[in-house]
């Protein structure tokens, strides 16, 4: 989607998001550079809520607009950035969903994005999304690369929190062996002294 001056700003996406206020915030390779990771950023990913998706076509007409089975707004395609309406995949295990709910929105963090200082989800959400996808390099990903780098770089996680992120969002088998790998990743990046989880 274009204006007259060329493609849409992220600061153009922002105030439009913030004009309707629809809550929002930076999340994937974006939101692991504001936490540690250090590749270079190809596109910005925004999560916004799954009951405002909806309102996004409105909000950027032209622009490329994916819908699930149902019908419903799943993410809408800007260039250089994605908009999702809330977080919804598959595996082998089963079925996962991250929205950008009440208890994220309230530990939202703020961070200099493509110029602009945006919300960024939690770093426990971003961790936990990025090792329940696992993508590598052959499928041109960098998650566990992406959870590494950000593991190194922070101070502290809330690990209540992130545990209890991880068994609302998706199988428990699956979730609770991922929880254990960040876990034993944090003590072998962070050491001992790091604190426990």
């Amino acid at each position: 989607m274009t204006t007259q001056n060329g493609p849409l700003s992220f600061a153009d996406i922002a105030n439009r998001l913030d004009g309707e206020g629809i809550v929002w915030a930076v999340f994937a390779g974006a939101a692991a550079a504001a936490y540690g990771a250090t590749r270079p950023l190809t596109d910005v990913d925004i999560l916004v809520r799954a009951s405002h998706g909806e309102r996004l076509p409105r909000l950027f007409p032209g622009a490329t607009v994916a819908r699930r089975k149902d019908g419903v707004v799943k993410a809408v395609g800007l260039p250089g950035f994605d908009l999702v309406a809330g977080l919804h995949w598959r595996d082998d295990n089963g079925t996962y969903t991250l929205d950008l709910d009440a208890r994220m929105a309230e530990r939202l963090t703020r961070h200099e994005v493509s110029a602009l200082n945006a919300p960024v989800i939690p770093p426990e959400d971003n961790i936990l999304l990025k090792a329940l996808w696992g993508r590598g390099p052959d499928v041109g990903k960098h998650d566990w690369e992406d959870v590494q780098a950000m593991m190194a770089n922070l101070p502290n996680l809330d690990w209540e929190y992130l545990r209890w992120r991880a068994g609302a969002c998706g199988p428990r088998q699956r979730t609770r062996q991922v929880v254990h790998q960040l876990e034993t990743l944090w003590h072998q990046t962070r050491g001992a002294s790091a604190g426990s989880v």
